[in-house]
């Protein structure tokens, strides 16, 4: 006799070629990112299931990063860039002209290798966030100041 069901710990192997739908967190179709009239991406579709962890992985300069801006519409920032193909989270067409884009910043989060912080002060890079949100109490730098110090930093 044999068991059919995976062992306890073991999750079976996900066919991402025919993920259907309701498993799948983001799609991408058809992709193609230009910067002018250099074109950096080329026909990207991938799924990305819903509830795992997904790694990019590849060389300096393959288009990683670009892709990533691509899923959260920061090349939407960059003047000449344009975007074609469908990328869809949870069903939704992120680059329909009706999204909230800062909505969707707040959903598909990046970070980056190297900190890229604003010009102020450590504590309104922190409280820059919640601010955005319509936060405009945020906590005094005095208290934020013992978990800094605790980390060899300071909110000053």
């Amino acid at each position: 006799m044999f068991s059919i069901t995976p062992p306890i710990g073991i999750t079976p192997r996900l066919d991402l070629g025919n993920l259907p739908n309701e498993q799948t967190a983001l799609s991408i179709r058809d992709l193609n990112l230009y910067y002018g009239a250099t074109q950096a991406l080329f026909d990207i579709s991938m799924r990305i299931p819903k509830g795992k962890v997904t790694a990019f992985i590849g060389p300096s300069g393959c288009g990683k990063s670009t892709l990533l801006r691509c899923i959260n519409r920061m090349n939407d920032l960059v003047d000449g860039c344009r975007v074609r193909g469908e990328v869809t989270l949870h069903g939704q067409n992120i680059y329909h002209r009706e999204v909230d884009v800062p909505a969707l910043r707040r959903q598909v989060g990046m970070v980056f290798q190297r900190p890229n912080p604003f010009p102020k002060s450590v504590y309104e890079n922190v409280v820059f966030g919640l601010r955005l949100q319509g936060i405009n109490d945020p906590p005094n730098p005095r208290r934020c100041n013992g978990a800094f110090a605790a980390g060899g930093g300071s909110v000053g």
